[in-house]
């Protein structure tokens, strides 16, 4: 009898393990599954901001071709699609990502052109505070990443 209760205690233990284990796998899988779609949402939002705040200008596919430019002489705006070209084949993230932020640089007349991104897209009633600037600095970086998806070969 003794037996037949250990053997009983140790199908139970190894079960409850492999449960725990499963239960593991499938929260694992939702984690990944959830960081996939957000990762997809992020990069959708970038898209949706590039065509949002910088179409107009540099057009849909990045070409400096948008509507807008006629009214904003003299300068045209550039061609977003050659960066990396114009930077000996390497993107220049850094240098784009301070661009759209504006906020780096000591605004000139030919800056006043664009907008100073990096104030523009400061949370309303939290402007410039830790946690406006850090959704500011994600938003940017994001931006500058689907730029970088813009490059010609």
């Amino acid at each position: 009898m003794k037996d037949l209760i250990l053997r009983a205690a140790r199908k139970t233990a190894r079960m409850k393990t492999r449960t725990s284990i499963s239960a593991a796998a499938a929260a694992f899988a939702a984690v990944l599954a959830l960081m996939l779609a957000c990762g997809s949402a992020f990069a959708q939002t970038a898209k949706q901001d590039y065509e949002q705040l910088c179409a107009a200008c540099h057009g849909p596919g990045g070409k400096g071709n948008g509507t807008a430019p006629s009214v904003m002489p003299p300068n045209p705006p550039p061609d977003l699609t050659q960066l990396a070209k114009q930077n000996g084949g390497k993107f220049p993230f850094d240098d784009v990502v301070a661009v759209i932020d504006g906020r780096k640089k000591i605004p000139s007349h030919a800056r006043i052109e664009m907008s100073f991104w990096g104030v523009t897209m400061q949370q309303q009633g939290k402007e410039f505070s830790a946690e406006s600037d850090a959704a500011v600095k994600r938003r940017i970086t994001a931006l500058a990443r689907y730029v970088e998806t813009l490059q010609e070969k």
